[in-house]
Parts: structure tokens; sequence; C-alpha cells
């Protein structure tokens, strides 16, 4: 299994940016049989970001394809709105899946969040997609995205969904409660914390701003960068994407400190 998680990040101006984080453990059975740099979040070159909980074999596979041609443009094209581009998704993914013969079958569960528009006035959209095994039926729903006024919480799925919330909770209650880096900062303590053994490895996040296509956004901890769970070495290239710590604090890739003219964040007294 996983965690698999979704927030709404939200400004003065209002809905902001939307992030899909995960774990990096993948399991055979058991926590002791696994791999810890899994990719189980995906960024596609249009205003689309994917992830996945449940069986990793189909829903791993297909979102790389789908990523593939939509980075080529051979699903839709830029002008293609929100809904059609997930109508697209849902489709491929049930076509797949239909080629698949004699397969081991589990249910699995594919959150698809979008933007439509560019500027202040972009809305967001976020659809969950579940593949039942034992009825072998598919529910498609449409996620709440709506602006309360402040960041929220989207999703929360998987194995690791009780130790998450739980964090989350204790995190709310403090001075930093129902912001976006609380949130995160809940879902890396979780994983600190293994409450779920088939949780683990470092997280991994995607990210839709007003303007941008998916974005990755890589990990930093103990001086060690991880994009996809993996730990990377240097690049100048990777001055090119965003980088955060723990705290939700914006991390130089190359000097390993928090970037000069971004917020410090701490953790909270009362935790």
């Amino acid at each position: 299994m996983t965690t698999l998680f979704s927030w709404l990040s939200v400004d003065t101006r209002g809905p902001s940016a939307i992030y899909l984080a995960a774990d990096s453990r993948i399991t055979w059975g058991s926590g002791a049989s696994r791999w810890d740099s899994g990719p189980k979040v995906f960024a596609a070159a249009t205003p689309d970001v994917f992830g996945y909980c449940g069986d990793v074999v189909f829903p791993s596979l297909v979102l790389n394809q789908i990523v593939d041609l939509v980075g080529r443009g051979l699903l839709w094209d830029q002008k293609t709105d929100a809904e059609k581009r997930h109508a697209a998704v849902v489709d491929y993914l049930k076509t797949s899946f239909s080629r698949r013969h004699n397969a081991p079958n589990h249910s699995f569960t594919v959150l698809h969040v979008s933007r439509q528009g560019s500027s202040v006035d972009c809305k967001f959209f976020a659809w969950r997609t579940e593949y039942h095994c034992q009825s072998h039926n598919w529910l498609d729903t449409q996620i709440d995205t709506s602006d309360v006024g402040k960041s929220k919480l989207i999703a929360a799925l998987g194995s690791g969904n009780k130790a998450l919330t739980n964090e989350i909770a204790a995190w709310q209650s403090t001075t930093q409660g129902e912001t976006a880096r609380a949130l995160f900062s809940a879902f890396c303590d979780a994983l600190e914390a293994g409450a779920d053994p088939l949780t683990g490895g470092m997280p991994q996040l995607v990210s839709l701003d007003r303007k941008s296509a998916g974005k990755l956004v890589g990990f930093i901890d103990a001086g060690t960068r991880y994009l996809h769970g993996l730990p990377v070495h240097y690049t100048p290239a990777q001055d090119k994407i965003e980088w955060v710590d723990r705290l939700f604090n914006r991390i130089s890739p190359q000097s390993l400190e928090r970037l000069s003219r971004s917020q410090r964040y701490v953790r909270p007294r009362e935790l």
C-alpha cells in the first residue's frame, strides 16, 4: 500500500497551488520486503499531476505512459480543457486495463489534479478514479476543491491514512494550523514515526501553481537530495526546480541551505 494525499494551498488572493505527495515505499506482502525509491507521483507537461495508491504495477506503468504521451502532445494539446483531459485519462486507464490477460487483479486509486486557466482567476480540479477488484467496477469522483479561505486537505488515501490524519490533527492544533506547510510537515512526521509498515522511504512531491505545467518538487533531508524518493547528487539543472525540507522551507539544492529570500519556517513549540 502507501500513503497518498493532496492539499490545496491558499494565499490572500485565493487558491494558489495544489500539491500531491506520497511516500516512496513499494512492498511485497509486508514491510520487510520493500523498495524505498518507487515513483508514486507524476507531473505532466500540461497543468496535470497524478498519484496512485493500492496496486503498484498497473498504475505506475500506465501513468508513466500517460505522462509520456502528454509530453509529446499525443493525448491532448495546451488548449484542451481540464474536464476533457480528465475524461481522456479515465478512458486511457480503462482501455489499457482491458488489455491485461491472466494478470493479478488488485484494487487501486488514481488521483488526477488539474487546472483550467493560468492566472489568479484559474480554477483547480481534482478527481479520484478507483478500480475495485472484487466487483470489477470503476468509480470516478470529482473532489471538492472550492475555496474556503484557508489551505485544506483534499484527499488522504492508502494504508497510512490513519497515521497521517493523526499527525495532521496534531499540527492543526498549533499556531501553524491550516497552512500548507503544516500539512506537509505532518506527513513527514507520520513517515518518520513509522506507524504504518507499508509506508516509508522519503516524501515525493508534485504540484500545480496558477501558471505552470505540472512541477516535480525535490526534497532535502539531513544533507541529502531526493527526487521520487531516490538520493541524487547535485547537478546545475536541479536549480531549475523547487526544493523543500520537512518544514516546507525552500532549500538550495547546491548549498543545502534555506534560500536567502524565502520565508523561514520552524517547528511549533506545541509539538
